[in-house]
């Protein structure tokens, strides 16, 4: 790993259970000098990625609060899809979720409120579980067999308390019926009494999905929604994201 990477490596120590870290600790976690590690984070403080405060801990500085809003703003696929969102939230009456796969873990990107009460767990940036969920699931269901097979590789304990399989055989067909759907439907997965109604987005790679859309609805007014017609509106939705992203890469 080049000191460039370890460098930055750094900034994936922190978490909502580590907000603070000393160079001490840095140092630990990196396997370096202290020495090293001071300079890691004066150069990371210097850039404003970092802050330190006055009993020596380290935090996560103003800079990333910079680059968040730089994201909001280019991320073709948040400033395609957010109308898009707004009109599916209007119509159905629901909250609509975007989220994304980056590197092996998925986060919320973007939401659209109707129900102020609806408080959810997990928001933009926080990461999500890998396979519970209705935007996970409908992720993977579009990743290839080499793909998968790593992922069950390295996460079969959770993939078979997801209720995916407790072989590869069942995790893989269990996603492929999935991705014939074009749709999945959770219900109290990560929330209790909430429900997803999530399908894949594609942008460049037509065969894999680097996010998903869901429709969040309570669970209890299930009995009451036409499916059909959600699962419908949110896969329209869905391509007309797509075909903007799309549109908005090629200009």
């Amino acid at each position: 790993m080049s000191s460039i990477a370890r460098l930055l490596s750094i900034l994936e120590l922190f978490s909502e259970n580590k907000p603070f870290l000393s160079a001490e600790e840095v140092a630990s976690e990196l396997d370096c000098s202290a020495p090293t590690a001071y300079r890691y984070v004066r150069e990371l403080v210097e850039s404003g990625l970092l802050v330190r405060f006055s009993g020596g801990d380290y935090g996560l500085g103003p800079r990333i609060i910079e680059l968040d809003y730089q994201l909001r703003i280019s991320d073709p696929l948040l400033t395609s899809g957010q109308p898009i969102m707004r009109e599916l939230s209007e119509q159905t009456g629901f909250d609509v979720v975007m989220s994304r796969w980056y590197g092996s873990g998925v986060v919320d990107t973007h939401r659209e409120t109707r129900d102020a009460s609806l408080h959810l767990r997990y928001g933009r940036g926080r990461p999500r579980p890998l396979f519970r969920g209705g935007a996970p699931k409908a992720i993977l269901s579009t990743f290839p067999k080499a793909r998968l097979a790593a992922l069950f590789d390295q996460y079969a304990d959770e993939i078979a308390e997801s209720g995916l399989g407790t072989t590869f055989a069942e995790f893989r067909t269990a996603l492929m019926k999935i991705r014939r759907d074009g749709f999945y439907l959770s219900k109290g997965e990560l929330e209790p009494d909430v429900s997803a109604l999530a399908t894949p987005l594609f942008v460049v790679d037509v065969e894999e999905a680097i996010g998903a859309l869901a429709l969040i609805v309570p669970t209890s007014r299930l009995e009451f929604a036409n499916i059909e017609r959600l699962v419908e509106s949110t896969k329209d939705a869905a391509a007309r994201i797509t075909h903007r992203t799309r549109a908005a890469l090629e200009a």
